[in-house]
């Protein structure tokens, strides 16, 4: 069932269809604020807040944008409240299953080593780069979704994921890594 037919039978009255949107969303939205909180409680927490939030202003969702991206918005929204209670910075951390469990033991360290060196990597960038690099190649949002989630106009994110792409491919350069005609993309999402 479409994201739209589920909202519209929770706001029907059937609100055991809202389940069916936190188990679509749930995993997503956990990786997505382990990049902005760094404590796992706090995750948790916030991932449950968003949901509820979404839930109870169920309503006043548009689909003029993705049910994900208005999500991840009240979740960033969530998040930036924790952050300001503890005061501390925004940092992007990767999914730890990012290596496939399918893989050899030789493939999956030489992947883990290469996400431990892209991580690196990414953590000399700005916070507005990392978030903007991380919800396009990672959550695959688009730049009117990704607007939306980080409140910033369409022409920003474009702006920021130019230069971020061209501030990771200068690092990478520097640090002799080669990133393959130039494109980055690969690198980033893994």
């Amino acid at each position: 069932m479409e994201d739209m037919d589920l909202i519209r039978q929770v706001l029907s009255g059937k609100h055991e269809y809202y389940e069916y949107l936190v188990e679509r969303y749930q995993k997503p939205l956990i990786n997505f604020l382990r990049g902005i909180l760094r404590n796992e409680e706090e995750v948790m927490d916030c991932t449950q807040e968003a949901f509820l939030a979404a839930y109870r202003n169920l309503w006043r969702y548009s689909p003029k944008y993705t049910f994900r991206a208005w999500l991840y918005a009240i979740a960033r929204n969530k998040a930036i409240d924790q952050m300001r209670k503890r005061n501390n910075e925004v940092s992007l951390a990767f999914d730890e299953n990012w290596a496939d469990q399918k893989e050899g033991p030789e493939e999956a360290w030489l992947i883990k080593e290469r996400k431990n060196e892209v991580q690196g990597i990414l953590e000399e960038l700005p916070e507005h780069y990392r978030q903007v690099l991380y919800l396009r190649y990672h959550q695959e949002l688009s730049y009117e979704e990704i607007s939306l989630v980080l409140d910033i106009p369409v022409s920003s994110v474009k702006n920021h994921l130019y230069r971020g792409k061209e501030k990771l491919r200068q690092i990478m350069e520097r640090r002799g890594i080669n990133a393959g005609n130039g494109h980055v993309e690969p690198i980033i999402s893994g």
